[in-house]
């Protein structure tokens, strides 16, 4: 258990700036900035517990609602390897509640998930921590050994939940209306998918981050970034729905040789999920 999610002297190593005259001022501008010191007051109530504990009791000090529909659906796989694939509404808060729900079933879950969510020590165990901000022979190895550890969880009979599309989703505007959905779901995700020949189960969270974070994207998705922290806190008294659709057997996917249009095929079963307005 760290002291800190994210410690003043992790800032300091980020960059020179930070070490310099006003290196202090500096980093309490970024820590408010960006909401980490948000972010630090949410671990700091919540780091005495581990996994789905820690889980359970973060969501309920940020103050959101978790609704589950159709959990019974992954009762089938009672001690079988499968597999979750959810759209990424949120950043943080979405990959936070799936542990926590799913993980309440089966222990043995684990998420791939960037290393930003990968720091949060107290969920460890439930993680496969990739950098995708990471470039050259780093980045290569820091997947490589990702895509190792996901082969070897699902081939071990455990299960294993994605975001395929990599990011939160993207914000466009069509007919004047501001929407907000998964990029393309990555093909490197939706070929390990296919390779693991076990059931896909859709997860769908419902709603969005806050509209300014949303309209940030379409002025530059850096600046956006700087304000993901925020989106954790700003949930209070907010309803999230998390829905299961039913499992695509083997070999229902074994029927779509290409991987785009398998990556299509699945993100459109979990958007399905979607009630009218959502």
């Amino acid at each position: 258990m760290k002291e800190k999610l994210v410690s003043i002297d992790e800032i300091r190593n980020v960059h020179p700036v930070f070490r310099g005259r006003f290196g202090n001022i500096l980093i309490k501008i970024a820590m408010s900035l960006t909401g980490l010191n948000k972010v630090n007051r949410i671990y700091d109530t919540s780091k005495q517990y581990e996994g789905v504990e820690f889980c359970n009791h973060l969501l309920k000090d940020v103050g959101v609602n978790i609704v589950v529909e159709n959990s019974e659906i992954l009762n089938q796989f009672e001690g079988q390897a499968f597999i979750t694939v959810s759209n990424h509404a949120y950043g943080h808060i979405d990959g936070i509640t799936a542990i926590d729900v799913v993980g309440s079933i089966r222990p043995d879950y684990k998420m791939m998930v960037n290393f930003i969510l990968g720091m949060i020590d107290t969920m460890s165990m439930h993680f496969i921590a990739v950098n995708p901000y990471q470039s050259g022979k780093l980045a290569n190895k820091s997947s490589l050994d990702g895509v190792k550890q996901c082969i070897s969880h699902i081939k071990g009979g455990h299960p294993l939940g994605f975001f395929p599309a990599g990011a939160v989703s993207k914000t466009k505007i069509r007919k004047g209306k501001m929407i907000v959905r998964d990029r393309e779901w990555q093909p490197s995700v939706i070929k390990l998918i296919k390779g693991s020949k076990v059931p896909v189960v859709p997860m769908y969270f419902s709603g969005k981050n806050s509209w300014f974070f949303n309209f940030l994207d379409l002025v530059d998705w850096r600046l956006r970034s700087l304000r993901l922290g925020h989106e954790v806190y700003n949930k209070k008294g907010k309803t999230m729905r998390v829905i299961f659709g039913e499992p695509i057997m083997p070999d229902e996917i074994a029927k779509h040789t290409d991987l785009e249009e398998l990556g299509n095929f699945l993100k459109d079963k979990t958007y399905a999920l979607a009630k009218d307005g959502e």
